[in-house]
């Protein structure tokens, strides 16, 4: 391999322990993009074929890489040889050098041909130890490996939806030989939580497909993570991804006759007869790659309109759908109903009327409720958490819990209510009246659960449970890990 050639896979290298250390996304993406302009470059410069192969090869990896962060992949065409760096067969390599020199050469090689023979003598002796010469190990050949993470119904996603119950990987190593040993290792939130132990790879040319995260039924723990593959000691690929947070959520929906105002205000009840085509708008989270989103429009209690997808675009944002007459004709008159459902299951429902003579229907109210629980150890005046911990475990100096929640359809007097309770036994309750003037109907509220002493809260199992009008809504368990001591276990309460 030529100098060239090895100092890009230096640079390859190091950027694989770049990634895997999780150095800042943005400057990270930058050096990629020049050692991605350095590769193709080097194409007017590098004539063996072989050589080419290998920059053609790291570059779709890095092309890989740029295109998961930023979303665009990159110009990775390899540069043209450049004629004047390709040496004539027939021209000589170098001038011929003078009879003085010819001599010198002549002798240098005479040594060295005595020199070779008395080696080769010496190694064909047997040794005095009776121990064999031992086999040189061959070092890895994989350059790089394809890495792929798909969910167990087949589908390629980098996102996961909450609820994810197994992720599979598939992974193949670019020029490996048969002896090579690679192993698989995945972290979440920069701690290892499955790996896999070292092993041959097997047969050249071979993609082999494993289990990295199953849970037998439970859903996965939401969280990023990145899937490290290893030939030898080296970093030879990586892929990262997210299990979500959030159940699929649709909220806002708004139905407008102007396909600009969709996305601002409440929407409108009833449009004028002649109305050719209506514009919903809504806001969703908790999306992911695979699910099935449905649009449907129904009139008079009958499907009119649908269009159902396989989802592509990101978990979270702001969505409009089109619902217009065939033909350029005006939608009949009547009432309507705009449906969202995702994976079969409805999401949110608009109802509106066309037509000056039909009754004014009013839009169909949102029913109360309260989203998941994050816990942390503090909150922002805005609503967003800060300080959590993987697994929802708090050391023992922990002094206040905060259960942050998002809600929606809350109107003046709902009673809510949360609950506190430390290994099976209540320890708090929180009890109050909505009041839609000073948190209004949707946005962010939280419970925190301390000790009025400002004692540190004791250890144990905690679960917290959020209620409306004495319906179950949300529920989230922590714990608080006991403070240790050499000798006997001290519990502060």
């Amino acid at each position: 391999m030529s100098k060239l050639l090895d100092a890009f896979q230096r640079r390859h290298q190091e950027k694989l322990d770049q990634l895997e250390r999780g150095e800042d996304a943005e400057a990270l993406l930058d050096r990629v993009h020049i050692l991605i302009d350095d590769l193709k470059q080097a194409g007017a410069v590098v004539a063996d074929p072989a050589e080419r192969g290998q920059l053609r090869a790291l570059l779709r990896f890095w092309g890989s890489v740029a295109c998961d962060r930023a979303g665009v992949y990159p110009d990775t065409a390899l540069q043209p040889l450049d004629p004047a760096n390709v040496r004539p067969s027939g021209e000589p390599a170098r001038r011929a050098l003078p009879p003085l020199n010819w001599v010198l050469i002549g002798a240098a090689a005479a040594l060295v041909i005595a020199a070779s023979l008395v080696a080769i003598v010496s190694l064909s002796r047997p040794r005095d130890d009776g121990e064999p010469a031992p086999t040189p190990t061959p070092a890895p050949s994989a350059s790089y490996a394809t890495v792929q993470v798909i969910t167990g119904e087949g589908t390629v996603a980098d996102v996961f939806c909450l609820g994810t119950g197994q992720i599979l990987a598939q992974v193949e190593l670019e020029g490996v030989r048969p002896e090579t040993v690679w192993r698989w290792e995945l972290q979440r939130e920069g701690e290892r939580v499955a790996a896999q132990p070292p092993a041959p790879w097997g047969q050249a040319g071979e993609q082999l497909s494993f289990p990295v995260l199953d849970d037998g039924g439970q859903g996965l723990d939401p969280g990023r993570y990145v899937l490290l593959v290893y030939a030898g000691e080296h970093t030879v690929g990586a892929r990262a991804f997210q299990v979500l947070g959030a159940a699929p959520r649709v909220s806002g929906l708004r139905v407008t006759d102007d396909p600009d105002l969709a996305s601002e205000g409440p929407g409108a009840g009833r449009f004028e007869a002649g109305t050719q085509a209506v514009y919903l708008s809504y806001d969703y989270e908790g999306l992911c790659p695979g699910v099935e989103l449905s649009l449907a429009l129904y009139r008079q209690g009958e499907l009119v309109q649908e269009s159902v997808e396989t989802w592509r675009g990101v978990s979270q944002a702001q969505a409009q759908v089109t619902f217009r007459a065939a033909g350029g004709r005006s939608l009949s008159p009547g009432s309507y109903e705009a449906v969202v459902a995702v994976g079969g299951a409805e999401r949110g429902r608009a109802s509106f009327a066309i037509g000056e003579t039909m009754e004014r229907v009013e839009p169909t109210l949102v029913p109360p409720a309260f989203g998941a629980i994050t816990l942390a150890l503090g909150v922002q005046p805005e609503g967003m958490p800060f300080l959590t911990e993987p697994g929802n475990r708090f050391d023992w100096n922990t002094k206040a819990v905060y259960a942050v929640f998002d809600y929606e359809g809350m109107r003046d007097g709902l009673a809510w209510t949360a609950v506190w309770v430390l290994d099976s036994e209540e320890v708090a309750r929180q009890e109050a009246t909505w009041n839609v003037a000073v948190s209004g109907t949707e946005g962010t509220a939280w419970a925190a659960y301390y000790d009025e002493s400002r004692w540190v809260l004791a250890s144990g199992s905690y679960t917290v449970t959020l209620y409306i009008e004495g319906v179950e809504q949300q529920s989230a368990s922590f714990e608080i890990v006991a403070y240790e001591l050499e000798g006997p276990a001290i519990e502060r309460g």
